[in-house]
């Protein structure tokens, strides 16, 4: 019996607490990130190398406007890239809305809305910023120009 109320709990809180922007984005998106013509420069991302040449990981979309890689190269000097624009998900809060508003009597409370804020789930990078592109609504590339060094190339 104890068992079945903690199992029905936890089906009304993910019932209550669940949104639309959080429940189809999620609070976190990937992004891609490719260093153009140096494979072997290392990307850091919150004080952590998260690959050589690309890397594919996921981030806060909330922090979208904070977003901020750090290249660096055997021989080269390191170079921070920050990305500091960031879009409203439009769609995803008019489906929050239509959605996931509940009633307690006659008043209607934006359940949805709220969850969504405050989880970050109804922001998105900004694809008109130079290097970020859109893949999905999931998944976002940053193409980044490092300059630090000289190519094989050039």
């Amino acid at each position: 019996m104890k068992s079945l109320f903690y199992f029905l709990m936890m089906l009304t809180s993910c019932a209550i607490l669940s949104s639309c922007a959080t429940i189809a984005g999620g609070s976190r998106y990937y992004a891609h990130v490719k260093v153009q013509d140096h494979p072997n420069a290392k990307i850091e991302h919150n004080g952590t190398i998260r690959g050589t040449g690309d890397a594919v990981f996921k981030t806060k979309r909330a922090q979208a406007n904070k977003f901020s890689l750090t290249i660096k190269e055997e021989g080269c000097e390191d170079q921070t890239f920050n990305f500091t624009r960031r879009t409203f998900r439009g769609w995803a809060f008019a489906g929050t809305v239509v959605t996931w508003t509940g009633l307690i009597g006659n008043i209607p409370l934006p359940w949805g809305v709220v969850v969504d804020l405050s989880t970050g789930a109804l922001w998105k990078p900004n694809i008109n910023e130079k290097g970020v592109s859109k893949i999905d609504y999931k998944h976002f590339n940053y193409l980044i120009d490092y300059k630090g060094c000289k190519n094989s190339s050039e």
